[in-house]
This record gives structure tokens, C-alpha cells and sequence, in this order.
């Protein structure tokens, strides 16, 4: 999360409580196992975020189909996969150099930024966006959600040190769920 400069020695302390509180794996985004519909709320760097934290684990066993997806600097692959309505695992490979995350905006578009640049949490919130938490190189994830019938925007919100999204250096595709 970029905090914006902030006059004053009252500023500054509130700016680095505010960059503490917002470091951490949990970027914010939901990161649930039941419906595709609930609400999630934000997103932030996810650097460093290193583990796996699979999701949805009660589901998988129960999945109508299981997809691969790699995660790379800065694409995925594939970046348009199709499924049928149900439950669906993704088994999501990072084989790329850095930590990437594997998140969803239901409606499909672009993810929603601030003036500023960054991933607007509360826009993706109110979207009910949803997301596999950033996880390092060399691992693979899975994630099984429950997904209604509509098209959803992949992306990885994840920054890269000089501040850039994932999203936006291109690592966007589409999932539409048929």
C-alpha cells in the first residue's frame, strides 16, 4: 500500500502505523471457499507473502473439475480458461521469480484503481473480488471455490518494488463460467 507524504512529524508516525498495519500476506481480498457471490474487501503488495495458503480444502474433494494455471512475471497461463458452473479447483502454479497471487473480479473488466495508482479496495470489495493469497517461486496452490455462471477478471495485484501491480505489467486473463 503507497501512503501518500504526509506534513508533519504527527504525519509521518500515522504513515508508518498505517504501512505497518498494511504489510502481512492477507492483502484483504476474500479469500473464501463457499460462493463466488460473497464480498471480499481490498488488496495491497502481497511481497514477501512466501507460503501457500490453500483455500476452499472442504470443497475440493467435491469438485466438478480441477483447471492448471501458471503464474509467471507478468502473464498467466492460460489467460482465458472456461469451466462450467460448480465447484472448480485451481491448481495454481508460481513458476516465475517472484510471489504472485491469483485473484478474481466478478463482472469481468479492469480491476478498479485509486487516483494514485493503486488497487482500490474498497471498489473491489463492493465487487465481491476474491482471491488465492500471494505465494512464493517454485510452489503450487490450490484454491476451489464454489462459481456461479458470468465472466470473471483474473489478475494478481501483487507490486513490484518500483510500485507497479502485476495487473498492471499485463498478468490479467479471463475466467468465464458457462
Amino acid at each position: 500500500m503507497k501512503i501518500a507524504r504526509v506534513a508533519g512529524a504527527l504525519g509521518l508516525v500515522i504513515g508508518l502505523a498505517l504501512t505497518l498495519a498494511g504489510c502481512g500476506s492477507d492483502d484483504g481480498l476474500d479469500a473464501r471457499s463457499a460462493s463466488a457471490s460473497a464480498s471480499g474487501s481490498g488488496t495491497g503488495s502481497g511481497l514477501g507473502a512466501g507460503e501457500c495458503s490453500p483455500v476452499g480444502t472442504d470443497l475440493q474433494a467435491d469438485a466438478d473439475a480441477t483447471v492448471g494455471v501458471a503464474l509467471d512475471e507478468y502473464r498467466f497461463d492460460p489467460d482465458a480458461i472456461e469451466v462450467a458452473a460448480g465447484t472448480v479447483t485451481f491448481e495454481a502454479a508460481n513458476v516465475g521469480q517472484e510471489d504472485h497471487e491469483l485473484a478474481f473480479l466478478p463482472g469481468g473488466g479492469e480491476v478498479p484503481l485509486t487516483a494514485d495508482g493503486d488497487p482500490d479496495e474498497d471498489a473491489l470489495a463492493d465487487a465481491g473480488a476474491f482471491e488465492l493469497e500471494a505465494f512464493g517461486p517454485d510452489q503450487t496452490c490450490d484454491a476451489t471455490y464454489e462459481l456461479d455462471a458470468g465472466t470473471y477478471t483474473m489478475f494478481c495485484v501483487v507490486e513490484t518494488p518500483e510500485g507497479r501491480t502485476h495487473a498492471s505489467l499485463g498478468m490479467v486473463g479471463e475466467l468465464t463460467v458457462g
